[in-house]
């Protein structure tokens, strides 16, 4: 009867765990890239490039007042005043 249990357990185990040991799916993965593709192409470029220009993401270093500093909210000023001057000329 133990044996019987123990081998009921160890088929309920790997009853559980085979679907995680799943590669991707990759119908779903490329049918996802075509919808992407798709969407891309029915985009005018001049639209996609405006807003890869001009994108509301201003990339800010997070400051650091130390000797060695990596940004300064100098620096970080001077970043905004070329992505607004970028943003202004490219509309």
């Amino acid at each position: 009867m133990k044996k019987a249990i123990t081998t009921l357990v160890g088929a309920l185990a790997l009853a559980a765990v085979w679907p995680a040991s799943a590669g991707p799916d990759w119908q779903v993965i490329e049918q996802a890239r075509r919808a992407k593709q798709a969407m891309q192409d029915a985009s005018p470029a001049s639209a996609r490039g405006a807003l890869m220009k001009c994108s509301l993401d201003v990339h800010t270093l997070p400051l650091d007042h130390g000797p060695r500093a990596q940004a300064t909210p100098y620096q970080n000023q001077l970043r905004k005043q070329a992505q607004a001057k970028t943003c202004a000329s490219a509309a």
